[in-house]
């Protein structure tokens, strides 16, 4: 099939390009800033902006499937930033992919486990996206399927492997709650073994589905411990409550907002790391077949070899 892929030089969007690949299919990749790291005759990369109409309609020229993985993935920052991106962007390409009668809509989304008051605006914006894409469905049957993710990690990944070892390296880290918040790790090739299958199969059209490793019992201090391991430190002993972790978030978020202070804790990170919900993955297997091929275990294995590899670690 002819694909196209936005967020093609992100972390999920270059393994879903290489994948796609390897499956025989050609691909289009939209980058914007980040230059991509993959480079094979069957990918052709074009740069431009998801909120320009005028530059996707050409680019959706002979595309079956639309993979949507661009957007702002930050926990905080101008909410009129997300809603450009992460909600016009998304009507835009639902507009020319309707016009050019894609036979797929994949939406790259996430699973929800902020609470309400503590929900940032990357996943207000996604909610509003999703529901768009369901009206969508609901009055056209556009062909859409939602894919929610959890915390995404593996070789290559940013989010949830090289930014908590450089916190930990810098001894700049500290447990919530003891770290027992539940870590839904989703290892990216088990990831895109959903989104391929996705695109293949009908019984996907119009659903919703959780993806993760299927394992709802690590727990935040076991991974960020095992990362600590691979970069020789000793486990971490920090530690402060959910309640403290909140007060000092929105301290934080003033010292961002006054004076542009990065801050190293959010109220969005610390619902994450306290998140207590289970996924299932019912759904997955039932209208996918989905099954995680790679255990958390193995994946870790994997993450340390590549860190190894790129010289994170020694």
């Amino acid at each position: 099939m002819n694909c196209l892929v936005t967020g093609a030089a992100g972390f999920i969007g270059s393994s879903l390009v290489r994948r796609l690949v390897s499956e025989g299919h050609d691909v289009r990749g939209i980058i914007h800033h980040t230059q991509p790291t993959y480079i094979d005759k069957r990918v052709e990369y074009i740069s431009g902006d998801i909120t320009d109409s005028s530059f996707l309609q050409p680019a959706m020229d002979k595309i079956d499937a639309v993979f949507h993985c661009a957007a702002v993935v930050k926990d905080y920052g101008p909410k009129d930033v997300f809603d450009r991106i992460n909600v016009e962007g998304t009507k835009n390409l639902i507009a020319v992919s309707e016009a050019s009668c894609v036979k797929k809509f994949i939406f790259l989304s996430h699973i929800t486990y902020e609470s309400g008051k503590n929900r940032g605006n990357y996943h207000t914006t996604k909610a509003i996206a999703e529901q768009l894409l369901m009206e969508k469905y609901a009055h056209d049957h556009f062909p859409v399927v939602i894919i929610r993710p959890g915390n995404v990690y593996g070789p290559g990944a940013t989010t949830w492997v090289l930014r908590p070892l450089r916190a930990i390296q810098k001894n700049r880290i500290a447990l919530i709650n003891k770290g027992t918040g539940i870590f839904l790790h989703t290892y990216i090739e088990n990831l895109l073994d959903a989104l391929v299958t996705a695109m293949q199969g009908p019984r996907s059209v119009g659903k919703t589905i959780d993806i993760t490793d299927g394992d709802n019992t690590t727990t935040w201090a076991e991974y960020l411990n095992a990362l600590a391991k691979m970069t020789g430190k000793p486990p971490i002993t920090r530690n402060m409550s959910k309640r403290t972790a909140l007060a000092v978030s929105k301290l934080m978020m003033v010292g961002y907002t006054l004076f542009k202070i990065e801050p190293w804790v959010t109220s969005v990170a610390v619902e994450i790391f306290t998140n207590q919900n289970t996924v299932s993955l019912e759904n997955a297997k039932d209208l996918l077949g989905y099954q995680p091929k790679v255990k958390y275990a193995e994946g870790l294995h994997h993450v340390e070899r590549w860190l190894k590899t790129e010289r994170y670690i020694q």
